[in-house]
């Protein structure tokens, strides 16, 4: 089964906690080279027998130029979650599957909207301070949405927001995310890509009905968040 997934073997640099229950993991690139946004999945054997246990995909959190591969994820009881937390830096995980399409094309400047719930932040922050690095415009407005005022990585995008007046950073905490609610705080989406990042159920809740508004949707899903742990 494994042998068609294009496995690498990437070692763990360090890791470190952002807020909260927030962790981020560094590992060395394995020679892989991806674009800001795409995902990997990964497997860690000592995290149990059955595939649902010892697999998960996570977007890749860090700019391709920062030359490393970040996982950053709230540790949870689950059996991966707990692997990952107990790796010291020189071990090892399995990464397969490196791919997706929510990623903002690098040639273009149009202005896009951004929506994160939670931890479903880290795509946006790859595609930031990549563009940033390239000395390209920010043309876009982050509607951040998060349970409480841990948020994850706000001072580095407020910092950016601070160098690139065309980038609208809104941080929203404790709201129901709807779609009423990010038409009301971004109305210029009707015309605009759309990015939406976060909880499954949730991401494909709102994108349909923004869809149903006629609005240009891509999606970013994370399986197994939802409105009380994202």
């Amino acid at each position: 089964m494994e042998q068609n997934k294009n496995i690498s073997t990437l070692k763990l640099i360090s890791s470190h906690d952002e807020v909260g229950n927030v962790r981020t993991f560094i590992f060395e690139t394995g020679g892989l080279t991806w674009v800001a946004g795409q995902s990997l999945g990964y497997t860690l054997p000592q995290a149990g027998e059955a595939e649902a246990e010892k697999q998960r995909w996570f977007t890749i959190a860090s700019a391709p130029s920062e030359r490393a591969i970040h996982i950053s994820t709230r540790v949870s009881e689950s059996r991966f979650k707990q692997a990952l937390n107990a790796m010291k830096p020189g071990e090892e995980i399995k990464a397969y599957d490196l791919g997706g399409d929510f990623t903002w094309k690098e040639e273009s400047d149009e202005p896009v909207v951004m929506v994160a719930a939670g931890i479903g932040v880290t795509p946006f922050r790859s595609i930031l301070l990549e563009r940033h690095k390239a000395e390209k415009p920010l043309n876009a407005t982050l509607l951040y949405f998060n349970r409480t005022e841990e948020v994850p990585f706000q001072t580095e995008l407020q910092k950016l927001s601070n160098k690139h007046p065309e980038f609208t950073l809104r941080i929203v905490i404790g709201e129901h995310v709807t779609a009423d609610k990010i038409i009301e705080l971004a109305p210029q989406a009707r015309k605009q890509i759309f990015y939406l990042s976060g909880p499954k159920p949730m991401v494909e809740s709102i994108g349909l009905k923004l869809r149903e508004r006629g609005i240009t949707v891509k999606q970013d899903r994370f399986p197994g968040y939802d409105e009380k742990n994202y």
